[in-house]
C-alpha cells in the first residue's frame, strides 16, 4: 500500500513486515505487510473480526507481535509500550471512545501536550513564571485545535456530557494534539 508520495528515493515512514500475533492457538493477524510514506492516506478495510483493530493494537504497542517486525523511520518498534509509540510519533483513536469523561473538553486535549512541557515539578507546584508561560501556550494550542473541529464553544463542558459524535471528534482532536506524524483512526466515522 502506498500513495503518490512513494518514490524510489523515499524511505517509508512506517513499515510492517510479516507482522502477526497469536492468542493461544488462534492466529488473529498473520503475515501483515504495509509501507506508509509521508503524505499517504491509507484505509484498512475488512469485515468485522478481520483483525483491523488488532493491527492498530500491534502498531501502537497495546499488543506485542508474536511474529514479524515493524519500523518507524527505519527503527524497530518491537517491545515499545504505548506511551513510547506516542513519543515516537504514532497516535491513535479507539473503536470504543476513550476520553477522560470527567475532564473538560479543553483538559482532554491539553493532556496530549504532556510531553512538550518542560517546567519542573517544583515550578509546577510553586506556580512559577515558567509554569504559567507554558500552560498559557498549551491552552492556546488546545483551543486552536478545538476550533478546527468547531468545538471552541464547548471547552468547559465535561467530555461525558457531549453527544457521541462530538466525543469522537474530541478523541481525534486529542490524538492530533500529540503532534504525531502517523495518526491511526479506528472507526473514525462511527457515530
Amino acid at each position: 500500500m502506498s500513495g503518490k508520495a512513494n518514490s524510489k528515493n523515499a524511505a517509508p515512514v512506517m513499515k510492517a513486515e510479516n507482522l502477526g500475533i497469536t492468542f493461544g492457538g488462534l492466529h488473529a493477524v498473520s503475515g501483515f505487510d504495509m509501507e506508509l510514506y509521508e503524505g499517504d492516506l491509507v484505509g484498512l478495510i475488512g469485515p468485522n473480526g478481520a483483525g483491523k483493530t488488532t493491527v492498530f493494537n500491534l502498531l501502537t504497542g497495546v499488543y506485542q507481535p508474536t511474529e514479524g517486525n515493524f519500523y518507524l523511520h527505519g527503527n524497530s518498534m518491537l517491545g515499545k509500550r504505548p506511551h513510547q509509540m506516542v513519543e515516537a510519533g504514532i497516535a491513535r483513536t479507539f473503536q470504543n471512545i476513550r476520553l477522560f469523561k470527567d475532564l473538560t473538553v479543553l483538559d482532554n486535549v491539553k493532556v496530549a501536550f504532556n510531553q512538550s512541557m518542560s517546567y519542573s515539578v517544583l515550578e509546577g507546584i510553586l506556580r512559577l513564571p515558567k509554569y504559567w508561560k507554558e500552560e498559557e501556550e498549551i491552552d492556546r494550542k488546545a483551543r486552536d485545535i478545538l476550533s478546527v473541529f468547531h468545538m471552541e464553544n464547548e471547552v468547559e463542558q465535561k467530555a461525558k456530557n457531549l453527544p457521541y459524535g462530538r466525543q469522537r471528534k474530541l478523541e481525534i482532536a486529542r490524538a492530533i494534539a500529540t503532534g504525531a506524524k502517523i495518526l491511526l483512526l479506528d472507526e473514525p466515522a462511527a457515530g
